[in-house]
C-alpha cells in the first residue's frame, strides 16, 4: 500500500512490461536472500561463528559461581545444536533476519540507480521502520508456545541487523548485473564484435577507429577516399591520422553550428533542403 504512494523518478524513455527483467530479477535476488538465508542457519546452527568460546573466561566464572552462558566475541548467547536441544531461539533468530532483508529489498528494486543515492518516499520508509521494529521486538521478548520461538535478546538482535546490513550492500551490483546482462551489450562484444575472442592488437581498436572514420565521412556527405590510392605498404598509422583529422573537422563544423548564428542559419537550410543562394545572407541580431 505505501508503495504506491512512494517518492520515485519517472523514467526518461517510454516504458513498458519488461517480463523477462522481472523474472530474472526476482530469481536471482531471491536465490541470493534463502542463499544467505541458509548460510546464516549454518553458522548460527553448527558453527561457533558468532559465539567464540573463551574457555579461561568460563573457568573464572565457574571458580566465582556466576551462572554464565557462553562468553563471545558478539556477546550473544550460542545456539549450536550442541549446546541448546531446544531450537526455539534459533526460530526466532531466522524468523528476524528473513523479515528485515526480505523488506529491505524493496530499496534496492524501487531503484534505478543506487539504492542509497535515491530517497524514498516518507510513508515507505515509516512502514519498514514500524514493521520491522516489531519483528525485533517480537525476535528478543516473545515467549510463544503456539509458534514455537523463544526471545534471543537485543545482542542477537544487533548482531542479525548487523549480519543483514552487510549482505544487503551486493544487491546494487547484482541488479545492475542482470540488467547489463539482459540489455544485450555484454553479448555483442562476446558475440558480434569478439572482442573477448579476437587476437587483434588492442582488440581491434584500430580497425574500429576506421570504421568510425568512414561513418563520419558518409554522414558528412563527403566522397569516400579512393581505395587505389592505399598501396599493401599503407600502416595503420596513416589510417588513424585520417580519423582523427575526420574527427576534428566533424568536430569544427558541430562547433560553428551551435555557436555561431551564420552557421546555426546554414544548418537549418540545409536540414530544409532550400538552395542558400537564393536567401539574402543577411544577419541580424
Amino acid at each position: 500500500m505505501t508503495i504506491s504512494k512512494d517518492r520515485v523518478k519517472p523514467s526518461p524513455l517510454p516504458d513498458s512490461w519488461k517480463l523477462a527483467e522481472i523474472f530474472a530479477t526476482g530469481i536471482i535476488l531471491g536465490g541470493y536472500l534463502a542463499m544467505m538465508t541458509v548460510i546464516f542457519f549454518w553458522a548460527a546452527y553448527k558453527t561457533d561463528f558468532f559465539p567464540v568460546r573463551d574457555y579461561n573466561y568460563i573457568t573464572m566464572t565457574c571458580m566465582f559461581n556466576f551462572n554464565q552462558y557462553d562468553n563471545s566475541t558478539f556477546g550473544v548467547k550460542s545456539l549450536q545444536k550442541t549446546d541448546r536441544k531446544d531450537i526455539k531461539m534459533l526460530a526466532s533468530a531466522v524468523y528476524l533476519q528473513v523479515s528485515i532483508i526480505s523488506q529491505a529489498l524493496i530499496f534496492v528494486t524501487r531503484a534505478r540507480s543506487w539504492s542509497f543515492l535515491e530517497r524514498p518516499g516518507l510513508l515507505l520508509v515509516l512502514a519498514f521502520v514500524v514493521a520491522q521494529l516489531i519483528a525485533t521486538l517480537i525476535a528478543v521478548y516473545a515467549n510463544w508456545g503456539f509458534a514455537a520461538i523463544e526471545g534471543i535478546g537485543w545482542g542477537w538482535a544487533g548482531v542479525i541487523w548487523l549480519y543483514n546490513l552487510i549482505f544487503y550492500i551486493p544487491l546494487d551490483f547484482i541488479k545492475f548485473f542482470i540488467r547489463y546482462a539482459l540489455s544485450g551489450k555484454a553479448w555483442d562484444l562476446v558475440i558480434e564484435q569478439r572482442i573477448a575472442f579476437t587476437r587483434k592488437k588492442d582488440f581491434g581498436k584500430e580497425e574500429r577507429e576506421l570504421k568510425w572514420a568512414h561513418a563520419q565521412r558518409t554522414l558528412h556527405g563527403l566522397q569516400p577516399p579512393d581505395t587505389k590510392m592505399f598501396g599493401d605498404r599503407t600502416s595503420y598509422n596513416e589510417l588513424n591520422q585520417m580519423a582523427e583529422e575526420a574527427k576534428r573537422r566533424a568536430e569544427i563544423a558541430r562547433l560553428r553550428e551551435l555557436t555561431t548564428l551564420k552557421g546555426h542559419v546554414e544548418s537549418v537550410v540545409r536540414l530544409k533542403g532550400i538552395d542558400i543562394d537564393t536567401i539574402q545572407q543577411a544577419y541580424t541580431v
